[in-house]
């Protein structure tokens, strides 16, 4: 037989095999209590299907086990970390279906013992339990290493089918190699949230917890949405949710460290937000209580933290609605040094034109062109250079306000163009401004006389 070649007959078998499972109908079973065995399915075109809670539970940091111990120790983790597994979860009422290297799938069902769900939530704090107090303890006083895994729980509704290929050359006793297919998105969910977690959290889906018979046991639970892998998963974490040990004495828990959940996306920017927060209110405890204005900025910044936290908490995952907020941010920022001097010239330039330039690159991710965010910033830019006399930079944010804002004052004016010594682009913006008659009475009098002045007073003196 040529080795670049497959022969003949074997082509005919594997045609005449897809050919006959293609054909074939389709029959659909429900689950029973007690899933079916994989000897117990025929090679047939047969799905069960039904409601299950699937647990998965994987190892953190096993790719770099070999690097640190020797075959002796690593035979001793796995199998104590499996040995440990098998059994909380065998002792819960589940079934474990399948290894994945050192990730372990087991499977729950509705029977007499109890919802499938109650039973899956016993076996990952019984997984959680097990480690932390039995397990670890042991490899940390033997090999100085403390085992973190991530548990999740999915319940939805499966099919499972048997495939794989009977006899070789159709020799019923020569070969067998057969296994079960699970059809839908239950066990990969449980996978995600599995990833999502370490250090013995344990992660479950909505669907789990919305049936929990432990009305009492869902406040261990806390709500939220991690970014992981370019997915937003949405569920319930409980960290280090033991169960209660039989014992005389309670045994101290030996977790693996610090748990470290995945930020998602509001919650990354959120941080960001609540340094620049934090740097701002450092700046103004600086000036201690030199003025009642920079309290009430403090204050308002505090507010603005507490309301940042609390969008944190309902994990806004839309990055449209972050963005809104990010300049949002920036431009209260901006405001909030409308008519402060001093706040103004504490702060210094370099803090208002950083937050300026955020502002705008804020504005941008929002379809908010430059000269609409400068209108819409222009009079606390036109108070903040003014106040650190910078005049023609609050000239041009002047023109802005003139051509953006819906109100204006005479005074201004009259002290930046004096400043200047020009006031030609104010004067083509006023008038344009005039045109379009979109002021109200009381603020289109206020523009009306700016304009007698420029023209009257100012440029023809």
């Amino acid at each position: 037989m040529s080795e670049d070649k497959i022969p003949k007959y074997e082509l005919d078998l594997l045609s005449a095999a897809i050919n006959r499972i293609i054909s074939s109908e389709v029959l659909e079973n429900s689950m029973s209590d007690q899933l079916p065995l994989t000897d117990a399915l025929s090679d047939s075109n047969k799905i069960y299907h039904g409601k299950v809670s699937i647990l998965f539970v994987d190892m953190r940091g096993s790719t770099k086990l070999p690097e640190r111990f020797n075959n002796t120790q690593l035979v001793k983790i796995y199998r104590s970390y499996i040995r440990t597994v098998v059994q909380a979860i065998r002792y819960s009422g589940g079934v474990v279906r399948d290894f994945m290297g050192d990730g372990v799938l087991a499977v729950f069902v509705d029977n007499e013992d109890g919802k499938s769900e109650d039973k899956v939530v016993r076996a990952a704090r019984y997984i959680a339990t097990a480690i932390d107090k039995f397990l670890n303890p042991v490899l940390n006083q033997e090999i100085k290493y403390r085992i973190s895994c991530g548990i999740g729980v999915h319940t939805g509704e499966v099919s499972l089918s048997k495939v794989g290929m009977k006899g070789k050359e159709q020799q019923e006793d020569t070969e067998n190699e057969f296994g079960i297919a699970w059809i839908g998105n239950s066990t990969n969910l449980a996978c995600k949230f599995s990833g999502a977690v370490d250090n013995g959290t344990i992660f479950i889906s909505p669907s789990t917890y919305s049936t929990l018979s432990d009305i009492e046991g869902k406040q261990k639970w806390e709500r939220v949405e991690i970014s992981k892998g370019g997915n937003v998963l949405s569920g319930y974490i409980a960290k280090q949710y033991y169960l209660t040990l039989d014992v005389d004495t309670d045994i101290e828990a030996c977790p693996a460290g610090k748990n470290v959940t995945t930020l998602s996306l509001a919650d990354e920017l959120k941080k960001e937000y609540q340094k620049q927060l934090d740097d701002i209110k450092r700046k103004t405890e600086e000036l201690g209580k030199r003025e009642q204005s920079l309290q009430i900025k403090e204050h308002q910044l505090n507010c603005k933290a507490t309301e940042l936290n609390q969008q944190g908490k309902e994990n806004i995952s839309r990055e449209q609605a972050i963005n809104k907020r990010e300049y949002s941010f920036y431009c209260d920022v901006l405001y909030s040094g409308h008519c402060k001097s001093a706040y103004v010239r504490e702060m210094g330039k370099d803090f208002w034109e950083d937050n300026l330039a955020n502002a705008l690159s804020a504005g941008l991710k929002i379809g908010k062109s430059e000269h609409v965010v400068k209108q819409e910033v222009s009079f606390a830019m036109v108070s903040i250079y003014e106040d650190l006399e910078l005049y023609d930079k609050a000239y041009d944010f002047l023109v802005e306000q003139v051509i953006g804002c819906a109100w204006l004052h005479l005074f201004t004016v009259q002290n930046i163009v004096k400043k200047v010594g020009y006031c030609d682009r104010l004067t083509t913006a006023l008038y344009i401004r005039l045109e379009k008659d979109d002021l109200s009475p009381e603020n289109r009098l206020e523009f009306e006389k700016i304009k007698k002045w420029l023209v009257f007073d100012y440029v023809s003196r």
